[in-house]
């Protein structure tokens, strides 16, 4: 799967939306927000990993499992593609 960061920051976002049952922040959120001020707590926040795991074929291991690294889509969107530039490179 060919992805790039904006279609992962999107990506986040709508699993944002959707999971949060605020369908307006598909529209409303950017790559930059944190995800804190959207309502994303730690509850949502395991899921909306599960989601990234399954979609992007990743896995996260324990010690990436910081708030600081899901802090916004950008950053998510980067680790992401940080990890799968590695999984290619194996």
């Amino acid at each position: 799967m060919n992805v790039n960061e904006q279609d992962i920051i999107q990506f986040v976002i709508d699993r944002v939306a959707d999971l949060t049952s605020r369908p307006e922040l598909a529209e409303e959120l950017n790559g930059d927000a944190p995800l804190e001020d959207a309502g994303v707590d730690s509850v949502l926040l395991v899921n909306l990993m599960m989601q990234i795991e399954q979609q992007y074929e990743i896995f996260y291991e324990d010690d990436e499992l910081l708030q600081e690294n899901f802090a916004t889509a950008r950053l998510i969107s980067q680790r992401i593609l940080a990890k799968r530039a590695v999984q290619t490179e194996v």
